[in-house]
């Protein structure tokens, strides 16, 4: 055992929830832990415990803090003050597993729920006073670098599947130099089960995997694994995603999960997306990209205005990321700056000139938006309106 200092765990918050469950009950695990020992900022606080559900709620509500049983059944509730919340789980131990989920049940061993984890980096437990509890080397691992399975590493996909899919991304995000090479050789003997886990199971790791700050090495390595065949992806454009990804930098511009998406499949990414189950807005604003990134560039900014216009700012981002000679022109600030303006006229306009409400009034609308397009969005409201009496 180790220990380590941690600023997060000062939190009165913190402090107060392991007084109430004990601090010999109670220890930090996971991201927190992880990213603690390798300089990363804190997002999410997990915690595990001997304390069964019931009582972790009971003791937490009997000292005024609420509680919202988040996954009960599973034994997760979280603890919630103001804007801090925590998500206490109590220990678990795998009864059953079939490759896509688990039947659990509750234990006081700490080593039981070590052992149930993926890799060595998530089963790192800290106590309030942050002493580490480390059963597998994980801290080291996790500050070389080394995506490393407990156990062996078949074993643990067999027990879920989309472990698979979650060592690629960890090492995207967490691993330096090569992947593990015992992890490679248990995803090839095991990359058919991919074929049983749900579509939305496998977008959510893919675009955890995108939003890495490289992540073509992984994508490439799981190119070589033979990954994308057993997933709806099928196939992907590494090059397309470079092209992306040169454009993020030139242009200054955050990385963006879908505009990648775009980039490591081409045309194909609105069936992608579909088939992965996008949301109605994920889809919307993926079409948009694949648009601008699969279509012709406007010839100049007048016409770059036009087309934000009519497509949107996303079609817009995507013709000139994909068009590398116009990055940092005046064409390239239109499309990425200029604030697509609203048609100035509306129906209730008209008919406060004396038009009757109908379809007449959807025509002319339209004859003014023509109008007011060819003059480069500069007419003002009262000037449209001067053209019906022209």
């Amino acid at each position: 055992m180790s220990k380590i200092q941690a600023n997060w765990l000062n939190s009165p918050f913190i402090q107060e929830i392991a007084a109430i469950l004990g601090p010999a009950d109670v220890r930090f695990v996971g991201g927190a832990v992880r990213d603690t020992l390798v300089g990363r900022t804190i997002k999410d606080i997990d915690a595990a415990t001997r304390w069964l559900p019931e009582q972790v709620s009971e003791k937490l509500r009997d000292a005024g803090i609420k509680v919202i049983p988040t996954g009960i059944d599973h034994g997760t509730v979280t603890a919630v003050r103001g804007a801090e919340v925590i998500e206490i789980t109590t220990l678990r131990r795998d009864v059953a597993t079939d490759g896509r989920r688990a039947t659990v049940a509750f234990t006081d061993d700490w080593l039981e729920d070590a052992k149930r984890r993926d890799f060595t980096m998530n089963a790192i437990y800290m106590a309030v006073d942050g002493t580490l509890y480390d059963p597998f080397g994980g801290a080291e691992d996790a500050k070389a670098g080394h995506v490393r399975f407990i156990g062996d590493a078949a074993e643990r996909i067999r027990e879920d599947a989309l472990r698979i899919l979650r060592f690629f991304r960890f090492h995207a995000h967490y691993g330096r130099g090569a992947l593990d090479t015992d992890g490679l050789a248990a995803v090839a003997a095991n990359v058919v089960m991919l074929e049983h886990l749900s579509v939305e199971r496998i977008r959510d790791e893919l675009c955890k995997l995108l939003a890495a700050p490289d992540p073509r090495p992984c994508l490439m390595a799981m190119t070589d694994a033979d990954i994308w065949s057993h997933t709806p992806v099928v196939d992907i454009d590494i090059n397309g995603l470079g092209r992306i990804m040169a454009a993020e930098k030139a242009l200054g511009l955050d990385a963006d999960i879908l505009m990648r998406l775009v980039g490591l499949v081409g045309s194909r990414a609105v069936s992608v997306g579909r088939l992965l189950k996008m949301s109605n807005r994920e889809s919307k604003i993926l079409k948009a990209f694949s648009a601008g990134f699969t279509g012709s560039l406007p010839a100049n900014s007048k016409a770059m205005r036009v087309f934000l216009y009519q497509h949107g700012r996303d079609a817009g981002q995507g013709a000139v990321m994909a068009h590398p000679a116009c990055w940092g022109s005046e064409l390239a600030e239109t499309a990425l700056r200029w604030s697509i303006p609203e048609m100035p006229v509306r129906g209730r306009d008209l008919i406060a000139r004396g038009m009757n409400p109908g379809p007449a009034i959807s025509e002319v609308l339209r004859q003014l938006e023509d109008i007011w397009i060819d003059s480069d969005f500069s007419l003002t409201p009262d000037q449209l309106l001067e053209t019906l009496s022209a």
